[in-house]
């Protein structure tokens, strides 16, 4: 097998030159400067951006929170916040950017020029609410009424944090190219601490050592094997595995269809753990990842009014069989009235709405290629179109398979074709990895599935790496180890014998293992704080689980509600509004 080398044209560049720097414009003085140094306090020093000083240039280390403390705190140490612009790109592509800034100081600010500064600039959340109070308050009330909304279509109050962040390992989640900050920034860690999945994809680094992966995921905390707290990682599927028996379920064409057009099975079915119990449950798709989700129905809580809009009993009843109800008049955060439908969506854990729009597809580009009106067609008649050169907001250039997602109107990129089966999938095989160019040799191997062996990659911080590559047959992500057979190594599940640093006793070890929730008192967490949690042995997937209340006596109380509840509706005249409510089969 051949080895790699680097191209010719990027021999020349050391490791360090790969890296990405940091880059200031004063708009007021028309200069250009670069970062040197970042303080603790996440201040910096800069130096003339010129070839002069082109060694002093902040090579960016990602690892280090620095950088993020310097991204968060630069917009609030300026005293003009507007005067400014902050950039960050590719060392390898300074002398490029340094033309086109010569270019805008000159005057030449012509739509390419603008285009290419818009592509390496870095636009913090606040920057336009620095000097305005309306903006800010919106911000503050956006991110409320997001937790509002979801207290609204749960029928719960704001949900408390199910994990503790001393549970987590911070050091840990530095495989994945993520840390504490990087979570906050994006606004992820509130809701992941809560229990819930990461509301966007996310770029994922997964560095094992002797493996490498990278994907786009949907992020969450949960448990892993061995009773730790882990970063649970829900990849892209081509499609929901609707030929398989879901939990002992299977389904059926109206279950399927129901599925693709709205996310939502529209019914109850009851479920098989592992034990063998049946529990009744509603099943959705996770609209991101195309997973197939459920819901135990006894955790459902209906309110009694759900946007100024008080539910009649019929339509409580019909919420909780599954099934969807279109609602008139109901009334945003923002006090204006809309329409839409409502069903159970196990993936979001309780009711959320569907609203009556056009789906279709009329963009005339998709990262900066236009397309044909062959594509266009194509993407509206639910196939999927393959874009080569895409640009990514950082400039990057990418190719993808393009669908266009039924239930919710968004595209969705995949380096498989969705379309064609799971167990002969035509994949996307790059023209490259890691700088290294393929042979027509290498991607065919890549396509078969069989791995192959490239020497002098570079990686996003600029080291220079090389690794056994193999492509996953079934999502065409790239998968990296040190031998050609590192790739499918899993660790195997085990009761740990210490929880937290917490011995259990013989009494609490065999109440773990009949599934109750024992209260373990005194857990140590990686900050050396001492905290006290429940915990139960999952039975679907054989792993603990901790929580703030004792989960047997919450399903007790639950099971009763439910059973209450539903038999007082059964024994009530369904009302109808025919205002406000229309049957949805």
């Amino acid at each position: 097998m051949a080895k790699k080398k680097i191209e010719e044209e990027k021999t020349d560049l050391a490791p360090e030159q790969m890296s990405d720097i940091l880059l200031v414009m004063d708009k007021k003085e028309l200069s250009l400067n670069a970062v040197s140094k970042i303080d603790k306090d996440g201040k910096a020093k800069t130096v003339p951006a010129d070839e002069k000083h082109q060694n002093d240039f902040l090579k960016i280390d990602y690892s280090s929170n620095l950088f993020t403390n310097f991204i968060s705190n630069f917009w609030n140490q300026a005293t003009d916040p507007s005067r400014f612009r902050l950039f960050k790109l590719n060392f390898g592509k300074f002398k490029e950017f340094n033309e086109a800034v010569k270019s805008y100081i000159e005057g030449k600010d012509t739509p390419e020029v603008k285009k290419f500064l818009e592509n390496y600039e870095i636009k913090p959340k606040n920057l336009a609410n620095k000097n305005s109070t309306n903006n800010k308050k919106e911000d503050i009330m956006a991110k409320q009424n997001q937790t509002n909304q979801q207290a609204a279509e749960t029928g719960k109050e704001a949900p408390k944090n199910r994990f503790n962040e001393s549970m987590i390992n911070w050091e840990q989640l530095k495989k994945f190219d993520l840390s504490r900050e990087v979570l906050v920034e994006k606004g992820l860690l509130d809701s992941m601490l809560k229990g819930y999945k990461s509301n966007d994809l996310v770029p994922v680094a997964m560095n094992f050592g002797s493996v490498i992966l990278r994907c786009d995921a949907r992020l969450s905390i949960q448990q892993s094997k061995d009773g730790q707290v882990a970063l649970a990682i829900n990849g892209i599927r081509k499609e929901p595995e609707f030929n398989r028996p879901y939990f002992g379920h299977t389904f059926t064409k109206e279950d399927i269809t129901n599925l693709k057009e709205t996310g939502n099975m529209g019914r109850v079915v009851e479920l098989k753990n592992r034990t063998g119990d049946l529990i009744p449950s509603y099943i959705s798709i996770d609209e991101k990842t195309r997973e197939v989700v459920s819901m135990k129905a006894e955790n459902l809580k209906i309110p009694d009014e759900i946007k100024s809009i008080k539910l009649s009993k019929a339509e409580k009843e019909d919420l909780r069989d599954g099934k969807a109800i279109y609602l008139e008049g109901l009334i945003s955060d923002k006090g204006k009235e809309f329409n839409a439908f409502l069903q159970v969506n196990a993936d979001r854990g309780g009711i959320s709405f569907r609203f009556e729009n056009d789906k279709m597809f009329n963009r005339q580009e998709i990262g900066g290629v236009k397309l044909t009106e062959t594509q266009t067609e194509a993407l509206n008649s639910g196939k999927a179109i393959f874009v080569e050169d895409m640009e990514r907001k950082d400039g990057e250039k990418f190719s993808s398979f393009v669908s266009l997602n039924e239930a919710s109107g968004k595209l969705q990129y995949t380096r498989y074709n969705p379309d064609t089966p799971e167990d002969a999938r035509e994949i996307y095989v790059p023209k490259e990895m890691g700088g290294v160019p393929l042979t027509p040799e290498d991607r065919e191997l890549l396509r078969e599935g069989k791995p192959v062996y490239i020497e002098n990659m570079i990686n996003r911080k600029g080291e220079e790496y090389s690794s056994f590559v193999k492509l996953d047959l079934r999502t065409g992500q790239p998968q990296f180890s040190k031998t050609p057979d590192g790739f499918t190594e899993r660790p195997e599940f085990k009761i740990p014998a210490e929880i937290w640093g917490v011995t259990p006793t013989a009494t609490q070890r065999a109440a773990l293992q009949d599934g109750k929730a024992v209260e373990i008192k005194g857990m140590k967490g990686f900050d050396g704080k001492e905290f006290n949690s429940f915990v139960r042995v999952n039975g679907y997937q054989g792993k603990l689980e901790y929580f703030n209340e004792n989960p047997d006596l919450k399903k007790d109380v639950a099971k009763r509600n439910v059973i209450a509840e539903k038999q007082d509706n059964k024994n009530d005249q369904k009302a109808e509004n025919p205002r406000r409510r229309r049957n949805v089969a």
